[in-house]
């Protein structure tokens, strides 16, 4: 017995009804499914980020600092623009944040080192963890919408924070979703800390104490305020190198002055 590939009432038999055919197709399923293409595209525009130069502040409480073992059980985000102005709230009134304990049961406080458990117990941080209804997959989850509602794209938040490699090491593993988003360099303040130390340490000295409070929210905080002492302190702001930027664009300008720079160069090379 010969069996059809196709039912007989589907096959061509004549060139007018192939055309028709043909046509019959493309209306019942091609044309609807771009029609509802050009809809979707027009109904979800692509989101950009409206803010300057975004960074990404988090703080992260450990119950130690084996990033192989160990396990954040709180973790905080304020966003900034380029000039650490944090984001507002949704009702436009405010500072917005997103701050969350995630629940460990006795098995794994108990098993913290002693600074852990006498500042977390202090800090009634540990009895938040034990009481937490929210697991680890929920707070990432939380997290990623929070961002990904001011800065939509991917790798355009910058990673800031105070020792935040730290931090970084622990989400690598635990908010995998987050270190994906954001974009790979980190600003650290506290590498900042290390070259004014070195830079000019009278100065330094006179850089304003952090009251080592220990809970995420509070250290960013005193982060944000320390960059921002280093920004008035420190860094020079636009108006004070107007003067640099435009020496070195008359230098541009003027191909006696490059001639001679570069002639500069050699007589330094052959040394």
């Amino acid at each position: 017995m010969k069996w059809l590939l196709f039912p007989a009432r589907s096959i061509v038999r004549t060139r007018s009804s192939f055309i028709l055919q043909h046509r019959r197709l493309v209306s019942q399923y091609l044309r609807p499914r771009t029609i509802q293409n050009l809809q979707s595209m027009a109904q979800k525009p692509e989101l950009k980020t409206k803010l300057f130069k975004p960074l990404v502040w988090i703080d992260c409480e450990m119950t130690g600092l084996d990033h192989v073992n160990d396990k954040i059980i709180e973790i905080c985000c304020i966003i900034t623009d380029g000039r650490l102005t944090p984001v507002k709230g949704s009702d436009g009134q405010g500072e917005s944040h997103y701050e969350s304990v995630i629940h460990y049961g006795p098995d794994v406080m108990n098993k913290m080192n002693q600074w852990c458990i006498e500042h977390h117990g202090d800090s009634g941080l540990t009895a938040k963890v034990l009481a937490s209804g929210k697991t680890l997959a929920q707070v990432e989850d939380e997290l990623l919408e929070y961002i990904q509602r001011y800065i939509p794209e991917k790798n355009v938040g910058v990673l800031a924070g105070n020792s935040v490699h730290m931090d970084r090491l622990f989400m690598v593993r635990e908010f995998p979703k987050i270190i994906d988003h954001l974009f790979y360099r980190i600003v650290d303040v506290s590498s900042i800390m290390e070259v004014a130390r070195r830079h000019n340490p009278a100065l330094q000295a006179r850089n304003p104490k952090k009251e080592a409070a220990h809970t995420a929210y509070s250290d960013i905080k005193e982060s944000i305020a320390q960059l921002q002492w280093y920004m008035d302190n420190y860094l020079k702001p636009p108006q004070e190198t107007e003067s640099v930027e435009s020496i070195e664009s008359e230098q541009q300008e003027s191909p006696s002055s490059s001639s001679s720079t570069s002639s500069l160069k050699r007589q330094r090379t052959n040394f």
